[in-house]
Parts: structure tokens; sequence; C-alpha cells
């Protein structure tokens, strides 16, 4: 796998952190930036669960420490997840990011994997990196 470094400063660590961190580390295409902290098969879940998602995980990677698990579950349709920052680091422009696990289970039983980096932007919300 090739790194184009043509990419911005926190793609390229995006792309290192996903080479480092294991062969099905997923990348984030430029398409899934509309919904950054969704997985890609976001359409399998319902508004709810998108927005309760990305809630924990705004919440997880703002207060909680590397390692620590942010749970969530939504009883209307089923669905849960977990939430786990790994790693903080504050880039040379003085941007904190954070690398981290999300993990996503449909009511149906399929279970969706995902590492990610997010980065904090200025108006104190995590945008994926």
């Amino acid at each position: 796998m090739g790194i184009d470094f043509k990419l911005g400063p926190a793609r390229l660590v995006l792309a290192v952190t996903c080479l480092a961190a294991a062969p099905s580390c997923t990348m984030i295409t430029a398409e899934e930036q509309a919904e950054p902290l969704v997985p890609s098969v976001a359409s399998s879940l319902e508004m709810s669960d998108k927005s309760l998602a990305n809630q924990k995980l705004q919440s997880a990677l703002e207060k909680s420490v590397s390692g620590e698990a942010t749970r969530w579950q939504n009883p209307a349709s089923g669905a849960s997840g977990t939430v786990t920052p790994l790693k903080t680091w504050k880039t040379a422009s003085g941007t904190y990011c954070r690398s981290y696990d999300e993990k996503i289970v449909l009511a149906s039983g399929k279970s969706l994997n995902r590492r990610g980096v997010a980065c904090r932007a200025s108006n104190s919300r995590w945008e994926s990196a």
C-alpha cells in the first residue's frame, strides 16, 4: 500500500497510523467526510443510531482517557456500539488529534469495525482527519 504524499498533514498521519495499526484499518475517503464519524455502511443505520454514535464519539474523544471504551445503545433500533480512544497527540500547528477504534453492532447482528483519526477543530468539534 503506497502513501500519496500530496495528502494534507492530518491525512498523512491517518495513512501512517493505518499502516502501523493493521492491514484491516479503513482510511476515510472524501465521500465519507460528509458523515465523517460514521462508518461507510451508515446506510444500514437509522438516523437515531447515527446521531447517537456521533454524540458518543464526540464525547469519548473529548473526555475519555486512551484505552477507555465508551458504550452506547439505542433500544429503539437494537443497535449498539463502543468507541475507544487509542492515542492522543498534538500536531506541529498545535491541533490535538486522537486515534480511536469504533465498533457498531446492528440489530441484525452485523458488526462494523473501524479505526479512525479525528482532530479537534477550532469550534471544539472532533473532525475526521
